[in-house]
């Protein structure tokens, strides 16, 4: 049988990171604009002249502004988890590893915005980043928890509180700090509040954690 025609390799070469580098500007301009004024109030043309490509361009690469919208949290989400990830394989500690993100993240801002508006207009069940949020919670308060328990003696904590709980305060805390600190930056510094709450855990921990004020 005659194996049937390919592309020439010189074409695939030359096209594949032409586009990849116009998907990423376009990413990049969404999460600068939803950031500054959210989802709703910023249009498809207008992320498409931000970028200097016609709509059509815009649609060939995300066919609908929700889906857009999903890469943009999803690129978002990655960058951090990839850096995250590398802090802990490096140090071994999930909650020192936690804490330099929150202290990278507010050398971006923008980025912190972005995530703080989007998730606040995705409370509402219509909003195309509705179910990418729920599902994003469920997924990160759970690897927590099991982070958590690998540091923390649950049979230690008050009554009915359990490493679930620990790790629903440790991101409720963080939210909560990162929309005061968005408006109003210089009244508090996130990641060293985050760090006297992670530090008033010490004395449940099974060990001393790498890193931590006990090691």
């Amino acid at each position: 049988m005659t194996a049937p025609d390919l592309p020439e390799p010189a074409r695939v070469r030359v096209t594949r990171p032409r586009g990849e580098a116009r998907r990423r500007q376009i990413l990049d301009a969404a999460m600068e604009l939803f950031a500054a004024r959210g989802f709703n109030d910023v249009g498809i043309a207008e992320l498409a002249a931000e970028v200097g490509i016609t709509t059509a361009g815009l649609l060939h690469h995300f066919p609908t502004k929700a889906s857009l919208l999903v890469a943009v949290l999803q690129e978002r989400e990655t960058r951090v988890s990839i850096e995250q990830a590398k802090y802990q394989a490096e140090t071994g500690d999930f909650l020192g590893a936690f804490l330099h993100i929150l202290e990278d993240n507010e050398r971006r801002p923008g980025l912190v915005q972005l995530i703080a508006v989007l998730s606040a207009e995705s409370i509402a069940t219509t909003h195309p980043g509705h179910e990418w949020f729920v599902a994003r919670y469920e997924s990160t308060i759970a690897e927590s928890a099991r982070e958590l328990s690998a540091l923390i003696d649950e049979s230690r904590l008050p009554a009915g509180v359990t490493v679930e709980t620990v790790a629903r305060w440790l991101h409720g805390l963080a939210d909560g700090l990162r929309l005061q600190w968005l408006l109003s930056p210089g009244s508090l510094n996130r990641h060293e509040a985050v760090a006297q709450f992670t530090a008033l855990l010490e004395p449940y921990f099974k060990s001393p954690r790498p890193g931590g004020a006990g090691s």
